[in-house]
């Protein structure tokens, strides 16, 4: 059932007090035979049965404007038939109604129709030349305050408590509001993933501290301004997606990469969303936003950790399998090189020499197969750099190579490991280094010390490894080398984990190569 509403109320209240002022004119008629108003108060009763049977099938508006009106004829019709100017004073009644009911329009037009249904009562039909009896006066202007205080008592009776209503409500209503902003506004500032809001063109609306310490951009410097946080060659993706977003599309959980203010990219996964208004038009467009650098590092830990186990289990089942026909071999090519009369004394070395290079391709897949048995013991750093250092230095001569020394911090530290397998990584970055030098260059190490780990870097201005070769290094048996294996910095990135450290490479095609080794201070 539809709940009436204040209005409809109203329009039933001054409806009823309507008929019952015709009905009480009638009664004064009955009582008081001097008072000769009888046409007023008949047509007023006719009107109200016809609004009481038609109110339902008109509209708030329509039943208050009719009801107005008919009391305004009402009157005019009273003053045709009074004996008194003073009936001009109920003109004012209507008005009132009018007012009670804020209804602004009506009271214009029932004012231009009062000053032009006066001017008629007292041009043409004489009102103020009348002479009435004072009975007749004291009576008209009694039944006037009965109707005024009528229309005043009862619309304060029946609203002040629906107005109070109203008032608690919409307090209720607003507080709820406030405490919903509040609540929206606490979320909004709390987050911790980063959020910023947009409007169509794009510029800044809103962005949370989560936003300003993930990019970088503060809320002062951004408001009302179009800021980009993503690499410039996602820029036409960017501009696609805002498109999308303004014809209501959303991108849930992208994962992508964006950049900061200072011009740091890094992983992120993001969600874009339109923002409705209550006609469903867009009006803004919303970003969410989370770093998952750490996570996509963590997801490329795992993906390496799975091809060294992958590398291992292939070196335990096949390693040991394959040494045992190769020990017959060597020995019978062994046994045929000490025969003097053997004709082919230059292929036998042949594959002898390359039976041992099998036998090193074995001894490096043991080094994944299994943890060998490590010599734990403290030692100088700087001195094993030197001894490969001194070792390559005829390399370095013969190429043309300038090689450089930068000891930060301290002339030299003290480690703690497996002194032979570090320095098989440190020989197998040398090599790397020398040999992508062609045909003269330079090669400098830098040693410094940050939070307590060692860094040790070797920068190269050879050739430079190009992005897609860059992404396999690590990977098991992949290599640009025409002898390589495709295991030495696989071989090299376990040794250093096994030290508790990390082993990074960065390079671009035609800039050098920098291998970054962090190993823990003693």
């Amino acid at each position: 059932m539809k709940p009436t509403s204040p209005n409809s109320q109203k329009n039933l209240l001054f409806l009823h007090i309507f008929g019952f002022s015709s009905i009480l004119h009638i009664l004064l008629n009955i009582i008081f035979s001097f008072n000769a108003a009888v046409f007023a108060p008949i047509s007023g009763l006719l009107i109200y049965m016809a609004l009481v049977l038609s109110k339902k099938r008109l509209a708030e508006h329509a039943l208050r404007s009719l009801l107005l009106y008919a009391m305004n004829i009402y009157i005019f019709i009273l003053n045709i038939e009074s004996l008194s100017a003073i009936t001009l004073i109920y003109f004012v009644i209507p008005l009132l109604v009018a007012a009670l009911s804020n209804d602004l329009r009506a009271i214009t037009v029932l004012v231009a129709a009062t000053v032009l249904e006066t001017l008629v009562l007292v041009l043409v039909f004489g009102q103020l030349e009348r002479t009435p009896s004072l009975h007749y006066d004291h009576l008209s202007i009694f039944t006037f305050l009965v109707i005024v205080i009528l229309l005043t008592f009862f619309h304060t009776l029946y609203f002040s408590q629906l107005w109070q209503q109203m008032q608690d409500r919409n307090k209720s209503m607003e507080e709820a509001l406030i405490s919903r902003e509040g609540y929206l506004q606490l979320f909004f500032e709390t987050a911790k993933d980063a959020m910023a809001v947009f409007d169509t063109d794009n510029r800044v609306i809103a962005i949370n501290p989560a936003f300003e310490e993930l990019y970088g951009w503060s809320a002062e410097d951004s408001y009302g301004k179009k800021i980009k946080p993503y690499p410039e060659e996602k820029e036409e993706i960017a501009d696609l997606q805002a498109g999308e977003l303004l014809k209501g599309k959303s991108f849930n959980l992208l994962d992508t990469v964006d950049m900061k203010k200072d011009g740091t990219k890094f992983h992120t996964q993001i969600t874009l969303s339109p923002i409705f208004d209550k006609k469903g038009k867009i009006i803004a467009t919303s970003l969410i936003s989370r770093d998952i650098t750490y996570q996509k590092e963590s997801e490329q830990l795992i993906l390496q950790s799975e091809k060294l186990k992958l590398a291992g289990e292939i070196a335990a089942s096949v390693a040991h399998e394959i040494r045992n026909p190769m020990t017959v071999i060597s020995g019978f090519v062994q046994l045929m090189q000490q025969d003097p009369s053997h004709p082919y004394k230059q292929y036998t070395e042949l594959i002898h020499s390359e039976l041992e290079r099998i036998d090193l391709i074995i001894s490096e897949f043991l080094v994944l197969a299994k943890p060998q048995a490590p010599s734990i013991k403290e030692f100088s750093l700087r001195k094993m750099i030197d001894n490969i250092t001194l070792l390559f230095s005829s390399e370095f001569n013969l190429k043309g190579i300038v090689y450089t020394e930068t000891w930060k911090d301290e002339p030299d530290y003290i480690l703690n490991g497996e002194q032979h397998s570090l320095k098989q990584v440190f020989i197998n970055l040398f090599k790397n280094a020398v040999e992508s030098i062609e045909p003269a260059g330079t090669i400098h190490l830098s040693v410094s010390l940050t939070n307590r780990m060692i860094s040790i870097r070797i920068a190269d201005n050879g050739s430079g490894i190009p992005p897609e070769i860059l992404e396999r290094i690590f990977e098991p048996f992949y290599t640009t080398k025409e002898n390589g294996t495709g295991l030495g910095l696989l071989i090299s990135q376990k040794i250093i984990q096994d030290h508790g450290g990390s082993l990074n490479i960065s390079s671009e095609a035609g800039n050098g190569t920098t291998a970054e080794v962090v190993l823990p201070k003693n």
